[in-house]
């Protein structure tokens, strides 16, 4: 099962209180890689959407990207077990 299968809500949310209709059809995890080419640990994931791929231009600068990037524990409800799940992680190295 990959990332998109699961449907998870896109969480950008514009400035009119309207909630993105798409959901997160990708997912990449940032942080320092180890000598075998993993993540030792995730600093940081970034989200794509399968409306508006990671809604830049929405707002201007890196307002808009830092919409769709959450450090772990800033994460929407329910996302982190999906995206630790490596059954359904399409998360990058």
């Amino acid at each position: 099962m990959r990332i998109a299968d699961v449907k998870l809500p896109c969480p950008f949310v514009y400035a009119s209180g309207r909630k993105c209709p798409g959901h997160v059809n990708r997912v990449r995890a940032y942080g320092p890689i180890d000598g075998e080419g993993g993540l030792r640990v995730v600093k940081k994931y970034g989200l794509w959407c399968s409306e508006k791929d990671d809604h830049a231009g929405v707002v201007s600068g890196w307002v808009a990207k830092e919409r769709m990037e959450f450090y772990p524990d800033n994460l929407p409800s329910g996302y982190e077990h999906h995206l630790r799940d490596p059954r359904t992680s399409s998360r990058s190295r």
